[in-house]
């Protein structure tokens, strides 16, 4: 027995010392995190400010980033993702900082769908470089593989360096979706949809194996008066003849380097070595890291914007609400819009005595009919005591345009799509690839009528579907009563331009659904104009970017919600047949006999 109590705690004080050890050691490098990021960065005189293509620039700040818990102790990691708002204050404070002498723009910026580095970023972007020009400080671009999105930017540059090996990779927009219809149809799965809206076609990839007349018409518009925005822009900054970018492409396809500079889309063509050189002589060098004297986007704002962040703040300010992603009925996660979480911060901001006007930056194609609901009404009751002003990103579409409608004023740039005014729904069975292998279903109910609504395995009656499309039509109904009370148009005129249909920010403009092209920051200024805040209102952001310090104390305060139960049709059918595959897999008994209930009741 002592030499068993003696192992025993023995082992025990080991494992407490090393977990203590471990819990100190965590402690430490949390605090030297944490002591870094409060560390301001030395700028150095003659530097130029550098912007990154290759880190997506998005509208909303990310919250917190566990990728980024070390950035701040590698000197050589790269870039921290930075916001529309950053890159645009960084820019403004740089044109008057004696110490910043330029921009250089760098990366490539590769298109992979999603919503950051969208147009209408591009294009704020691109004003506050032209503005920063005008303090007679110069912009650099270095071209390797630049696509049509990172090109529009960089375009704006004084000189653009190109590299000896670069293509130019330059395309207007397109969309080639997968239809699978004959893959469901040869599977034995069968889809019903209701919709209103001619043009409302999400849900033609189920149905269809083309793209629909109705659904190309509208694309080709679409894609005609973004390119035609892009291509003019282009033209403009490089001082080139009217159609000769889209000809010059045509011709080519692939564009190198030697070509690029002959047709002057780029200055020169030179290797980032040399021009790293030739601006060390020019800017002085940093020794450090063997490259010219520079500062990053992030580094500079947390450089200059240090002293101020996360001090209380009780002075009138305007509210910034970042709508970016899809729209989710419930709490929703990072990268989406649920409705009660948005609901709720907006509600706050409506009762916070101190904000003064709210500014709801969407970038979303839509959702959740029910989420886009929630979050219209608390938005709706705000601007009953305050300002509520949209800018619109990249997307505002169906549900993004349905919670932007109730606003005073609605700005878009040209690229901005926007519109999308109709309503879709979509049921999955597995009627026919049940039968087909020998699975079939009977049921007993109360409610006939309801008796195979949400069946995953029986194909919808018309009972079935003449119920969903009513509540469809009654949703699309609330959907352009929304639209007409919101823009003072009559519901048949907004029923005319609506079906479904996608516009540009510039048609947008022309029907009514859009008050001015603008940006965000022209958004901003005219909300602040209402509520009498001056040229330059204070801002609090939601989402909001949080330190680890702030996640921390958040973590350790909060109190976790209770999972809510959500109602998702489609996702019920799958559980329900993973259900009765678990219930088969259950029936292990050694002798197989068993003591069940006969079947699963659904109570509601």
């Amino acid at each position: 027995m002592k030499s068993f109590f003696g192992s025993f705690f023995g082992v025990l004080f080991a494992v407490l010392f090393l977990f203590g050890v471990a819990l100190v050691g965590c402690i430490a490098v949390i605090a030297l995190i944490i002591a870094n990021s409060e560390r301001r960065v030395a700028i150095a005189d003659n530097s130029l400010l550098v912007l990154d293509l290759a880190v997506p620039i998005s509208d909303a700040p990310p919250e917190f980033s566990t990728s980024q818990l070390f950035a701040e102790l590698n000197e050589e990691s790269q870039e921290t993702p930075v916001t529309l708002r950053e890159i645009l204050r960084a820019i403004n404070r740089a044109a008057t900082d004696p110490k910043i002498r330029g921009v250089f723009i760098t990366g490539n910026l590769v298109p992979l769908g999603g919503y950051a580095s969208s147009y209408p970023a591009l294009k704020e972007i691109r004003e506050g470089l032209a503005k920063f020009k005008e303090s007679h400080k110069p912009v650099y671009a270095y071209l390797e593989f630049p696509f049509t999105q990172g090109y529009y930017l960089e375009s704006v540059a004084d000189q653009l360096f190109v590299d000896p090996q670069a293509e130019f990779i330059l395309r207007g927009p397109s969309s080639s979706p997968l239809y699978f219809a004959g893959a469901l149809k040869k599977f034995g799965i069968g889809v019903q949809v209701f919709r209103v809206g001619k043009y409302k076609s999400y849900v033609e990839p189920y149905i269809r194996e083309n793209m629909s007349p109705e659904n190309r018409e509208q694309l080709e518009k679409l894609f005609a008066d973004i390119w035609n925005e892009v291509t003019n822009t282009i033209e403009r900054a490089r001082g080139l003849p009217h159609g000769s970018f889209e000809q010059l492409i045509n011709a080519n396809g692939l564009i190198d380097g030697e070509l690029a500079v002959k047709s002057k889309l780029g200055t020169e063509l030179v290797s980032r070595s040399t021009v790293i050189d030739r601006l060390k002589k020019q800017y002085g060098p940093d020794e450090q890291h063997r490259t010219f004297r520079q500062v990053t986007v992030s580094s500079y704002l947390g450089s200059v914007e240090r002293n101020i962040k996360g001090q209380p703040d009780s002075r009138p300010k305007i509210a910034v609400v970042y709508a970016e992603g899809e729209i989710v009925d419930g709490e929703g996660a990072a990268g989406n819009v649920g409705g009660q979480r948005y609901a709720r911060e907006i509600r706050k901001f409506r009762l916070d005595p101190n904000v003064k006007a709210i500014v709801l930056r969407v970038n979303s194609p839509g959702g959740s009919g029910f989420a886009s609901e929630e979050i219209y009404r608390e938005l709706e009751a705000a601007e009953e005591t305050k300002p509520v002003v949209v800018s619109m990103g990249g997307y505002a579409a169906s549900g993004g345009y349905y919670i932007s409608a109730g606003s005073k004023h609605i700005f878009a740039e040209p690229t901005t799509v926007t519109g999308s005014i109709g309503v879709f729904g979509l049921e999955i069975n597995f009627e026919r690839l049940a039968t087909d292998n020998g699975i079939t279903t009977d049921s007993v109910t109360t409610t006939n009528a309801l008796a195979t609504l949400f069946n995953p395995v029986k194909q919808k009656s018309d009972a079935d579907l003449a119920m969903l499309q009513k509540a469809t039509d009654r949703f699309y109904g609330q959907f352009l009563t929304r639209v007409s009370q919101g823009r003072h148009i009559t519901v048949e005129q907004v029923n005319d331009i609506a079906q479904g249909r996608v516009w540009s920010g510039s048609e947008a403009a022309k029907i009514k659904l859009v008050d001015e092209m603008g940006g965000l920051n022209a958004a901003i200024a005219y909300a602040a104009n209402l509520a009498h805040l001056g040229d330059q209102p204070r801002i609090k952001e939601f989402p909001g970017r949080k330190d680890l310090s702030e996640k921390l104390k958040e973590l350790f305060k909060s109190t976790p919600r209770p999972p809510v139960a959500r109602f998702d049709p489609v996702g019920l059918g799958i559980r329900e047949l993973e259900n009765e595959l678990k219930d088969i897999r259950a029936l292990n008994d050694p002798e197989g006999v068993y003591a069940r209930f006969p079947t699963d009741i659904q109570w509601n």
